[in-house]
């Protein structure tokens, strides 16, 4: 096997390496995603009690 592929994923390293990668891929898509779907209750909220939506 390549030397590289050994570093990767037979040392807990390399291991640690892809979750800590994966976990910030996550948080680059999650937040955007999360952040609006807070706006959108929000936004529902608002319409339902006859306000006009915060803008920022």
């Amino acid at each position: 096997m390549h030397p590289v592929l050994v570093e990767i994923l037979a040392r807990p390293v390399g291991w640690l390496l892809i979750g800590g990668t994966l976990i910030m891929i996550g948080i680059g898509f999650g937040v955007p995603l999360f952040i609006r779907s807070r706006e959108r209750a929000e936004a529902e909220e608002a319409g339902r009690r006859g306000e006009t939506p915060r803008q920022r």
